[in-house]
């Protein structure tokens, strides 16, 4: 195969608070010829991710590797496998990988999590949202540590988003009652009238105290944590004796200039007068179970057990500006970009 020219997004400076565009650069760069080893593959989907912010500031958390300037942007990707010089791949196969954002890359057998999908009448995107790292985050957070049992108060913030909605449906699965925390009614009525979740309740208008007396009459049993700041403030409130607390993620700390350490919810908790068992997880935490994880997940989808929405935006060129859209909370379910 003739050398290709490959687009890749990088990271031009740090930014110093919010985000945005000028923190960005469109690169074209020539790919070399494959080396024995080596496997070539365009990429087809790219995922767009909260945990991406921290790296991007020049002193990122401890828990993350900064991404230095001039470095491409890292995202997981789905793409086909154009050539290879690798035996575990051939041309043709449709992969997942931790990779770029960019149209083209050259893995090794080096690379973290490369791996050929399995089959499914879906679109491949469904491999970066409910069978993918989300849906994981959702089903090991909730399962592994929320642990939830049939009559229990189940909420959960950013409700609507990709890892919230599955985590909600699971929730309803094993018996919970739900209730999601979102940042708008028409993110609210999504949630209980496509998602069936028992109650929504819109943090940014809504009276989050009164709120959430009314639609956790007996209590908070679980409280799936992906944002943190003022709302887990109310939450732990109304936390029952034996509570549990998957920290997923803070995305309201993620565009301060100086990250806070996301295992420092976990220490918001710890420090409250009847402390619920609340523990900051990685889905890599259980890395040896992703292959039931996801094909558990897989099916679910693929029956219908649970709904899922994507936001598109097409064309890398169009990546900055839907990163940041979904920083804001501009998005339903998953935020893609179809290449």
């Amino acid at each position: 195969m003739s050398q290709l020219k490959n687009k890749e997004i990088v990271l031009d400076s740090y930014p110093e608070g919010k985000i945005g565009l000028e923190h960005f650069r469109l690169e074209e760069r020539e790919l070399p010829p494959l080396k024995d080893g080596e496997y070539l593959v365009e990429n087809q989907w790219l995922s767009l991710d909260p945990y991406v912010r921290p790296r991007l500031n020049a002193e990122a958390p401890s828990y993350v590797e900064a991404i230095k300037l001039g470095e491409m942007v890292q995202g997981e990707t789905v793409g086909v496998v154009l050539e290879s010089r690798n035996p575990r791949f051939k041309a043709g196969d449709q992969v997942f990988a931790v990779s770029g954002w960019a149209r083209y890359w050259i893995g090794t057998d080096q690379m973290f999590i490369t791996s050929v999908l399995p089959e499914t009448d879906l679109e491949p995107s469904v491999f970066l949202g409910v069978a993918g790292t989300p849906g994981r985050a959702a089903y090991f957070g909730l399962d592994r540590i929320g642990k939830p049992k049939a009559g229990e108060t189940l909420v959960i913030s950013a409700a609507s988003g990709a890892v919230g909605s599955v985590a909600g449906q699971l929730g309803k699965q094993a018996g919970c009652r739900v209730v999601g925390l979102a940042g708008s009614d028409e993110k609210c009525r999504y949630v209980v009238e496509e998602l069936g979740f028992d109650a929504c309740i819109n943090y940014k208008t809504d009276d989050l105290g009164q709120a959430l007396r009314e639609s956790c009459p007996q209590g908070i049993d679980i409280y799936f944590e992906n944002v943190g700041g003022r709302v887990s403030a109310f939450v732990a409130r109304f936390l029952n004796e034996g509570a549990r607390v998957p920290v997923c993620g803070v995305a309201a700390n993620y565009d301060k200039r100086d990250c806070i350490d996301v295992s420092s919810q976990s220490s918001f908790f710890a420090s409250l007068p009847e402390p619920p068992e609340s523990r900051f997880f990685f889905v890599t935490d259980w890395f040896k179970d992703y292959p039931q994880a996801t094909m558990v997940l897989l099916d679910a989808a693929q029956k219908g057990a649970i709904k899922f929405r994507e936001t598109i935006a097409e064309g890398l060129e169009s990546t900055p500006q839907a990163f940041i859209d979904m920083l804001h909370g501009k998005h339903f379910g998953k935020q893609l970009v179809r290449l």
